[in-house]
């Protein structure tokens, strides 16, 4: 299986120099995760799994954030999901060679929700805490390797080769459509 370490591109990485003074860098340049996939894989179907698990890691990260701002001082059973869920998807899973699981961070997120009904007696949904899907922010992903952006319709293998034992770091950018 080849390993790919997954890097998140700013919001903003077609204008650098906009992207240097937008607060939401720091969090984008932070986010980081491993993937596992086959050489043989189709890149569109590599950069779909990874555009979800991006979404789901950003999901996870922010719901946390908002979170953690909205209820300062939540004790017990919420901040220990909490800790949880952000340790799960932060970026020293990569220094610890772990992937990431997409059923794993749907059930951080469930547990948050779960957690958070129970401690706060109000569901995310009344906290106004819950984003919208994140699915459609990355549906249009490019997937960058040595310079070069990765064609959707050729297999992984055509740029990397067939070694199954290849560990590559790619940079996940949002296709933006300009006016």
């Amino acid at each position: 299986m080849v390993v790919l370490h997954v890097k998140l591109a700013p919001p903003a990485a077609a204008a650098a120099t906009a992207a240097a003074s937008s607060p939401m860098q720091d969090v984008d340049e932070e986010t980081e995760f491993l993937y596992e996939c086959a050489a043989s894989a189709v890149v569109a179907d590599v950069a779909a799994a990874l555009g979800a698990l991006a979404g789901l890691q950003a999901a996870i990260l922010s719901l946390c954030r908002r979170l953690r701002a909205r209820c300062a001082g939540a004790m017990g059973e919420l901040e220990r999901a909490l800790d949880e869920a952000e340790a799960y998807a932060s970026k020293e899973q990569v220094q610890r060679n772990r992937f990431l699981s997409p059923r794993a961070l749907r059930e951080h997120i469930k547990n948050i929700e779960k957690k958070c009904a129970n401690t706060l007696q109000e569901p995310l949904e009344a906290l106004s805490l819950q984003e919208s899907s994140s699915d459609n922010k990355h549906e249009r992903i490019q997937i960058w390797w040595a310079g070069k952006e990765l064609a959707m319709d050729q297999k992984l293998s055509d740029y990397i080769g067939v070694n199954d034992k290849t560990k590559i770091v790619v940079r996940l950018i949002e296709a933006r459509d300009e006016c």
